[in-house]
């Protein structure tokens, strides 16, 4: 289980570094969430982002303008970012280019349709392990 927040620090842009009670430590870029995102606009105000702050229970970051990022998401981005895990539209891309259905993809990665089901729709992270069997898989496809 993800942890609380221990420390933030803004990188350049729209970029975080951010601590986690379990020692990892690792930047996070805010950027194309907060592009795709019109109610984080208030973020793009100059100055705004810089103000970022632990919120008092340490679950989460927080802006005076009202915006804030659980730390649970926050860490996934950063390791989707880290590319630690795969991200949905990667996994789902994988899946559109090859022209495998759940129940295809589920087969060929050796898993069940519940649980491609679960990394399609972000309720489960995709792991590293499944992220290295889609291009595995798409190597032998095209060779």
């Amino acid at each position: 289980m993800i942890g609380k927040i221990t420390s933030v620090a803004v990188l350049d842009g729209e970029r975080l570094e951010i601590g986690w009670d379990d020692g990892h430590v690792a930047p996070v870029d805010l950027a194309d969430v907060i592009a795709a995102r019109k109610a984080l606009a208030p973020l793009k105000k100059k100055g705004e982002f810089a103000r970022v702050a632990i919120s008092a229970d340490g679950w989460s970051l927080e802006w005076p303008s009202g915006v804030d990022f659980g730390a649970q998401q926050l860490r996934r981005w950063a390791d989707e970012q880290a590319g630690e895990i795969m991200r949905v539209e990667d996994f789902r891309t994988w899946m559109d280019k090859h022209g495998l259905t759940q129940e295809a993809a589920a087969q060929a990665l050796g898993l069940s349709r519940r649980m491609v089901a679960y990394y399609l729709s972000g309720e489960k992270v995709i792991p590293k392990t499944v992220m290295l069997a889609t291009e595995g898989w798409a190597m032998r496809e095209e060779a």
